[in-house]
């Protein structure tokens, strides 16, 4: 009954024209008690309930046939006043009711007797009964209802506390680095920079971290920072030693032996910054056989600098590559008229009648169309390739490897254009192209054109080193360098304007102490650190570097640190401020590699601070789930969606409140597009959601850097951040119950926040909440503050589950 008559008369345009995604069955609606004394139901559940603007507007009840529908009528009515009692005097969103046993349909307002009594066999299209229905319950109607509720309940006057006198200026006012590293900045920027990691020999021969040197994560990094491979495909695991990788080294001798006449692809997948390009690198200059040495000829092609313009690419992958054979050292001088013969061969003896027929009309005629086809094809990139390719795999009989480099960092479409051209390279030159893509872009359209067409390919895949194992790769290779490179002696400068001098032999004494300090004793930093850092290589370096030169990290701190005296340990809050700011003098949304997760916009539909935590929270608690994609953990947009519409959230918010997430790296998307998600796209949480939920929300440092840019709608608690701000100004820091005093603040309003939400009946109904999840946090990070005694690390962690 439900399937022939209440979903097509809610659905149909000719009809009420809601659509699917705004009706909700009885999975998805709260219950309640209805009813008084023997009549009492407990637990009631209407039927379908329409959701506009994430408010409960129509209640459907359907009950079999020759059931009483004015029994069911009033239950709905019931129901909705049950519902809008949770709202505020006079907002009664819950408004509109039907009824129906499949053959008698009634439908009116929740406060009043029905306006419609009708056959359901007498509602067709067009007539007035029809007509009647649509004014009550149509989609324009019940929109046009909704829309001043929704105005009504919306929160107003969301404004960020530093917005207002020389606040502007001092958020994005910064910070002098440290001196404490000064002296060494130039040894450490080279092995701790995130750039140009790929072209310097040292890092790529001295700095690679292998497979078998890869330490453990703890168990709850392990499951988000640990790739899972598909099981699906030959997918193999690239593993490494110091000296040799066995697998790509068959597969390139494989390559050899064969040499098929269309040439090969091998696809390499990893995430970005996992150190894809580093590894080709490496095993092009230090991996590779001996014997293979000589017979293999590489070329680089990095697809960071390919046109915008995807028609031009046939014609750039052919210059650069003819660029790159050279500088990789092919044997031969494309300036030598020799090796231009070589190359243009087989292209001269097509032409070679020619030659003769131009000979025998003018005396050296022939030798100068030669020269001057020479020329012409020589500056003709396409043609030069194909040449070359010619030359070194037919008349001399060897290898041509193509690395189609950094393509993993290009969107997906991008992506998916680099594998078609990729296909059609190796196809013109017969060589073998090995090329990067990312691997939840493979996962995603493996099953799709145009990767469906490489079915049976090996797939070779790199997992992330840790943080601590890359950290400790470019520390022993530092400490080689300091002897040589640094100063004598290294000065700096204390805060208190005391200057401390040290023989540059000890500078490495003071980083092994640092890194000790991080990353060997088990403490929340290493985590935090490693969760913030993800599986990209490239943060994990800056992070390292944002720590020994940040302002927010005196000298005297380090210092201590390093030589082991004084203090023990590095004091956390330094560590998250320095993290949170970097060199800014105020955590913004633009410093260090921390996010706001109490962050909303003024301009959403109804702005809420807490809507964010209860994405992170939903998708956290749904990692280990068999994803909408197939894969774990990832969940359909429009899940997410109509999970937190259910709160009451309102889908255009909670879209962008997920790109914002997306854009700080808290979520990632299947396509793994760093700033975009698409309606049909899937989506996870990273292990810096995790840390971000459980660990940074229990620091008072955290809660007390992110206030001034949170937008806040109480004019008294933005007033006391501002202040705040103008102290830590004056004095350079907050004393620590001055901290306390915002955060209690903060918390006492976002408790509010959380009251005003109770009106709407998912968010009451829900047992388990990111907002109650966070507000328990920031009362755990109170009770820390008050060296009162926390029950965190006695009691289990939903997020730990």
């Amino acid at each position: 009954m439900e399937t022939l008559v209440v979903l097509p008369l809610l659905t149909r345009p000719e009809c009420l024209g809601i659509p699917n995604e705004r009706i909700r069955s009885k999975e998805g609606i709260s219950a309640r008690d209805i009813g008084k004394g023997n009549k009492q139901k407990i637990g009631y559940i209407p039927d379908y309930c329409v959701y506009l603007q994430s408010l409960p507007v129509l209640i459907v009840e359907a009950k079999k046939p020759h059931r009483d529908v004015h029994v069911a009528y009033g239950e709905a009515r019931l129901y909705a006043t049950e519902i809008n009692r949770s709202f505020p005097h006079n907002l009664n969103p819950c408004s509109r009711i039907i009824s129906t046993d499949g053959t008698h349909l009634l439908a009116g307002y929740w406060d009043a007797e029905p306006e419609v009594s009708v056959s359901v066999a007498a509602l067709n299209p067009a007539t007035p009964a029809m007509d009647q229905l649509i004014k009550i319950a149509g989609r324009e109607q019940l929109a046009r209802v909704i829309e001043p509720i929704s105005v009504a309940l919306r929160a107003k006057d969301f404004r960020r506390p530093f917005n207002q006198g020389a606040g502007q200026a001092q958020i994005i006012s910064r910070l002098e680095p440290n001196t404490f590293a000064a002296d060494l900045s130039p040894v450490l920027r080279r092995y701790f920079s995130s750039r140009d990691q790929t072209t310097d020999p040292e890092i790529y021969s001295k700095a690679y971290v292998s497979s078998n040197e890869v330490s453990s994560y703890d168990r709850i990094l392990e499951f988000f920072l640990k790739d899972r491979l598909s099981r699906a495909r030959r997918r193999t695991e690239l593993t490494t030693t110091r000296r040799k990788s066995d697998k790509i080294t068959k597969a390139i001798s494989t390559f050899g032996e064969a040499k098929p006449i269309g040439g090969d692809l091998q696809l390499v997948t990893g995430s970005v910054g996992v150190g894809k390009s580093l590894f080709a690198r490496r095993y092009k200059e230090f991996l590779q056989p001996k014997q293979m040495e000589e017979k293999n000829h590489w070329a680089f092609l990095d697809f960071v600098n390919a046109p915008d313009d995807l028609t031009k690419w046939n014609e750039w992958v052919c210059e650069q590559f003819t660029e790159s054979i050279v500088e990789e050292g092919a044997p031969f001088d494309l300036r030598d008229g020799d090796d231009q013969e070589r190359i243009f061969a087989k292209d001269l003896a097509d032409r070679s009648s020619y030659y003769k027929r131009m000979e025998k009309i003018q005396v050296d005629r022939g030798e100068l169309e030669r020269a001057r086809d020479l020329e012409q094809w020589r500056t003709d990139h396409s043609r030069l390739a194909l040449g070359i390719a010619r030359y070194l795999q037919g008349d001399r009989g060897e290898n041509l490897i193509v690395v189609f480099d950094n393509v993993d960092k290009l969107d997906v479409n991008t992506q998916l254009a680099a594998f078609q051209t990729a296909l059609w390279f190796m196809d013109q030159t017969r060589c073998l192209v090995v090329l990067q893509m990312r691997d939840s872009t493979f996962e995603a359209y493996k099953d799709r054109p145009p990767l469906d067409t490489y079915k049976s390919g090996q797939i070779f895949h790199i997992s992330p080193p840790r943080f601590v194992d890359v950290v400790r790769k470019r520390l022993e290779l530092c400490l080689d360098s300091l002897s040589e490179h640094a100063p004598e002696q290294v000065k700096f400068q204390t805060r208190s304007g005391i200057t401390i001098s040290y023989p540059s032999t000890r500078a490495g004494e003071f980083l092994k102490g640092i890194y000790i300090e991080l990353f060997q004793k088990p403490n929340n930093v290493s985590r935090i650190l490693e969760a913030l850092a993800g599986r990209n290589v490239r943060n994990a370096l800056d992070m390292f570097m944002a720590i020994i030169t940040s302002g927010h990290m005196p000298e005297d701190v380090i210092a201590s640190v390093a030589q082991g005296s004084g203090f023990q340990a590095f004091p956390e809050y330094r560590i998250l401020r320095a993290l949170m700011r970097q060199d800014y003098r105020y955590f913004n949304n633009y410093s260090g590699f921390v996010a706001n997760i109490f962050n909303c916009d003024s301009k959403w539909a109804r702005p809420s601070n807490l809507i964010i935590p209860e994405i992170l929270f939903y998708v956290l608690r749904k990692r280990k789930d068999k994803g909408d994609n197939g894969q774990v953990g990832f969940m359909a947009v429009a899940r997410l969606v109509f999970e937190m519409e259910a709160l009451g959230f309102v889908e255009e918010d909670v879209r962008d409140a997920a790109t914002f997430c997306l854009k700080k790296g808290l979520i990632e998307v299947e396509t793994s597009s760093p700033d975009t998600i698409r309606a049909h796209d899937s989506l996870k949480a990273t292990a810096s959601a995790w840390a971000h939920m459980r660990i940074l929300s229990s620091r008072v440092e955290y809660i007390a850097s992110v206030m001034p840019t949170t937008p806040i709608n109480d004019k008294q608690l933005a007033a006391r951040v501002f202040e705040g701000m103008q102290l830590e100004n004056r004095f350079g820091q907050l004393h620590i119950h001055q901290q306390r005093q915002l955060a209690e603040s903060f918390l006492g309003y976002l408790t509010k926040q959380q009251k005003e939400m109770m009106a709407h009946p998912g968010f009451a109904s829900r047992e388990s909440s990111g907002t109650e999840y966070v507000l328990e946090k920031i009362r755990e990070a109170l009770r820390f503050a008050r060296n009162e005694e926390s029950q965190s690390n006695i009691l289990a962690d939903k997020l730990d589950i």
